[in-house]
């Protein structure tokens, strides 16, 4: 308790000083300038460039000015002094605004101006200079008719669908000054009080111009048309352009689904989770795998939400598909570090995944018609401009092509999925807003009886279905300007089944997954350059392992394992504010309480010994705690700004996870089981620490960075040599706990804009686990770092687009990487009759190592306004020049086979439509 104590009052030192830190910026730190013989306007334009600070002059003030001065860290307010000196100019500060007058201060601006000011209570004066050295005060008038800081806000929507535009810029002309939308569409911008002229501009949308008055603070929502001209760039993050090297955060990569949809296409589909796995640090096992690899994590490491729901096998087709229809997704965002407070209970990544607003002012639908799945989309008003609606639903029809091939356990084998979607947006008013979203999705795959797969697994089930139902309420509202929050209720369930129907011994084996949560989060704004989120969080778990259950006459026994359940609470908060114009720090901190609840026994074991068989048991009651764990998970992030386009990050991160993966194959299967952490398996904690050097040329238009990390994970689980895991009441005794390290570079050069886009990746990382326990059963290769069977040391990602005209769109894809590590006996010896293969080693050897070329090209139509149906084609062939690429090298008698799930080029075709 008196750690907890001296951490607890460290933290709150912590935010302390850097509140301090805060509220003593609220000028511009000591700038340096030198300046020979260089114009006025030149010399407040690199001022402007080089600092946190806008100018607001008229032109012809500053013709003909020529300055000569040099200091060397000196205030804001001396350089203007000094700058101006000679002139007819004076000025005024309202932070970060600089406004230039002219001419008699006291004569020619009577309405502002008030020398008796320092004992207006209501009014706090700001001070006016003069080139004499005169000092004047002046005060916000009651209405804003010149210097009066106010707020305009609103939200950026496109016309025709009603969608949030994401990413838009807003421009005030005059101040040189600009604000990028959120996720949400909404953006706000703080000016001094006055005329201006605002410019609203968005990737594929018609740029929008308006002179406005703002006197007060105002709400102003902008609807843009869509663009149907070529334009002239083409971006893949839906963020301001130069955020990668301007933002704290560091270790994210925001798509929205216009970008993922420039990508090559598989099976005719553009592929949200695929997408991902071309950004650097991202890989999978091979085709045909469930889940990513994020930075050495395993597939459990990484928490994907799907509008706040998790979402425990996002995949269709054993990872042929994902479960995500790119006709409702709206933006994706992935954090291989520096991951925000309010995300916990998993140490490798966070891939959050947002539908699309539900705002279209009339019924529109979209789809596709492709050779393996095909798919269907309507929206519109319920009621204009309060309810409206989306549904979604996407199939495969894979089975009569299947039928079509000459090899006979292909032939025998079925698969289909079917996912569905919907959602309901309500407008209460201007300041509440509800949402009800939902998926369901079912997938059904059967091998053939003498399937190689089968073979692989070394398992009898030969049937697996699995399906996944979601449901998120949202309530959003707004308490004013700075403050908003959102109340989110979330219902999650997975569940999976495995079924054999060979006589005599047929069985079904489910398991199942419920997940509820409740959480309350706010955003307070004080300013445009300040952000603070905090709320917390509390899930409830529910877990059914798997169990046997035969069919009737069959000839086994059933097997039954108990049930799990915990609660998982959290608070949080995040605060990211700008020290001065060099330092940006982004502070959190977050406390997780995780309670392990009966009803249910647990086991117990003989002390001194390993776990092994069980000398006895507990009963816990209904709801009782079982066990505990909870402690705090800091993150911490600063930039360095070097120059305006580069700059160095730094990044801490610790999280915590209690819900653990518990499997011996590489990826998400029917048959692995989850497991809530108990005394016996503890709760991983991870530790990664990041630095990166971020710089982009020509104008932000190309971009590059290097990141460098290191991640150390605590309590790691592997299995024991011969365990059994499916099945095991007691799965503590098939298990090691061990701890993991992960290390790599991830180099990007990216183009953002132009007809040719696209980007570049090389990675080089390490994931090794140390499994030494205190019995030899605990012990992996002698108690040395081995590799996971994730391991990819080098991994080649290039992503190119190519925008001909505003028809024709041509994408392509190469993706190279190092073979995921497998064991190889180096003997085999026979016991009563049966040949057993020897492994020396856990996870010796590599299979060959992994390459692929897809390509894709899309016809659009001819662009016409009013246009009520439109439809283009897809071609993309999916891996080009047919490599043979192995999923697997397993042994069989210390014979070795590979598998290859994709071994030949697959092209495609598809028909996408809109109306």
């Amino acid at each position: 308790m008196k750690i907890l104590k001296k951490i607890t009052l460290f933290i709150l030192l912590f935010f302390a000083f850097y509140q301090q830190l805060f509220s003593q910026s609220s000028g511009l730190s000591n700038i340096s300038v030198d300046y020979n013989n260089k114009p006025l306007a030149d010399v407040l334009s690199d001022i402007e460039a080089k600092y946190k600070v806008h100018f607001f002059y008229k032109e012809e003030w500053l013709k003909d000015k020529l300055i000569n001065v040099k200091a060397d860290q000196v205030t804001i307010f001396e350089v203007m002094r000094l700058i101006l000196k000679g002139t007819s100019l004076t000025f005024v500060y309202y932070k970060p605004y600089v406004i230039l007058l002219k001419g008699d201060v006291e004569k020619d601006y009577p309405e502002i101006i008030t020398k008796d000011s320092l004992s207006s209570e209501n009014n706090k004066p700001i001070v006016l200079y003069t080139p004499t050295n005169r000092e004047f005060r002046i005060v916000r008038p009651s209405k804003a008719e010149k210097g009066k800081t106010v707020r305009l806000t609103g939200k950026i929507t496109e016309r025709s669908t009603g969608e949030a535009v994401i990413g838009a810029t807003v421009m005030v002309e005059e101040l040189k000054l600009g604000v990028v939308s959120d996720v949400d569409g909404f953006y706000s911008i703080d000016v001094p009080g006055g005329n201006y002229t605002f410019i609203f501009s968005s990737l594929g949308n018609l740029p929008i111009k308006r002179n406005m008055e703002v006197a007060s603070n105002k709400i102003f929502n902008v609807e843009m048309d869509q663009g149907i001209v070529q334009m002239d760039e083409v971006t893949i993050y839906g963020e301001a352009e130069d955020r990668n090297v301007s933002k704290a955060d560091m270790s994210k990569t925001r798509l929205t689904i216009k970008a993922i949809k420039k990508m090559p296409a598989f099976m005719g589909e553009v592929d949200v989770l695929k997408s991902v796995t071309s950004l650097p640090g991202v890989t999978t096992v091979g085709e045909g795998s469930s889940g990513l690899n994020v930075r050495g994590g395993s597939v459990d490491q990484n928490l994907v939400l799907f509008d706040d729901a998790p979402l425990y096998n996002a995949n269709h087709m054993f990872g042929l598909f994902s479960v995500f229809n790119p006709d409702v997704i709206k933006d994706v965002t992935l954090y291989r570090g520096s991951i925000p407070a309010q995300y916990g209970g998993r140490v490798s990544s966070v891939l959050d995944i947002r539908s699309k607003d539900v705002t279209a002012k009339k019924i529109t639908g979209r789809g596709g018609l492709g050779l393996v799945a095909s798919r269907l989309s309507l929206e519109g008003p319920v009621i204009k401009e309060k309810l409206t609606f989306l549904v979604a639903a996407r199939g495969s029809w894979a089975d009569p092509f299947l039928k079509l091939s000459k090899n006979k356990s292909i032939r025998n084998t079925s698969a289909y999925f079917y996912d569905i979607n919907a959602k309901i947006d309500y407008k209460i008013d201007d300041k509440n807003k509800v949402f009800l979203s939902g998926y369901h999705g079912k997938d059904a795959f059967s091998f053939a009886a003498d399937s190689i797969v089968s073979l692989e697994q070394n398992a009898s089930p030969s049937e697996f279905e699995w399906e996944n139902t979601n449901a998120t309420l949202r309530w959003g509202h707004i308490f004013n300007k700075n403050l908003f929050s959102n109340v989110t209720a979330v219902y999650s369930n997975y569940s999976s089944s495995m079924r054999d129907s060979k006589d005599p011994v047929k069985y079904t084996i489910p398991s199942s997954i419920d997940y509820k949560s409740l959480k309350l989060d706010f955003t307070y704004i004080p300013n445009q350059f300040h952000k603070v989120d905090f709320g917390i969080s509390s899930i409830l778990y529910d877990i059914n392992p798997p169990q046997l259950t035969p069919d009737s006459g069959s000839n086994i026994d059933s097997v039954k394992i108990a049930s799990e359940r915990g609660v998982e609470s959290a608070i949080y908060i995040n605060d990211e504010f700008e020290i001065n114009h060099i330092f940006t720090l982004a502070g959190g901190i977050r406390y997780s309480d995780f309670m392990r609840l009966g009803e249910g026994k647990i086991y117990q074991y003989k002390e001194g010994q390993p776990l092994q068989s069980p000398m006895d048991s507990v009963y816990y009651g209904k709801n009782k705690v079982i066990d505990r764990f909870f402690g705090l998970e800091p993150r911490l992030s600063l930039k360095i700004s070097i120059t305006p386009e580069s700059s160095v990050k730094m990044g801490y991160t610790r999280t915590r996870q209690y819900i653990q993966l518990i499997s011996n194959t590489t990826s998400v299967v029917p048959s692995d089981r989850w497991k809530l952490a108990d005394r016996y398996v503890l709760p991983q904690i991870g530790d990664q620490y990041a630095i990166g050097y971020f710089r982009n040329f020509l104008f932000n238009l190309i971009e590059t960075s290097v990141e460098a990390y290191y991640k150390d994970i605590k309590n790691i689980k592997d299995y024991k040599n011969g365990s059994k895991l499916l099945l095991s009441e007691a799965i503590e005794t098939d298990i090691i706990t061990g701890k993991g390290r992960a290390y790599g570079v991830e180099f990007l050069i990216k183009k953002t804009k132009g007809k040719l886009t696209g980007w570049a990746s090389y990675t080089y990382s390490k994931t090794e686990i140390l499994a030494n326990g205190q019995y030899d059963e605990e012990v992996v290769n002698e108690g040395q770092y081995y590799p996971a069977n994730y391991d990819k040391p080098h991994f080649i990602n290039v992503a190119i687009n190519y925008q001909r005209n505003k028809r024709w769109n041509i994408a392509a894809n190469f993706t190279y990487s190092t073979g995921r590590p497998i064991s190889v006996p180096d003997s085999k010896y026979m016991i009563n009759n049966v040949i057993v293969a020897n492994f020396p080693e856990r996870n010796n050897s590599r299979i060959p190592d992994y390459h692929r070329l897809d390509l894709s090209a899309t016809v659009e139509p001819n662009h016409r306004k009013n246009k009520k149906w439109e439809g283009s084609w897809t071609f993309s062939i999916y891996n080009v020049y047919n490599r043979k690429n192995a999923y697997s090298v397993f042994f069989v008698n210390k014979e070795a086979y590979k598998l290859s799930v994709l071994g030949a080029a697959f092209p495609s075709i598809t028909y996408n439509f809109k109306f």
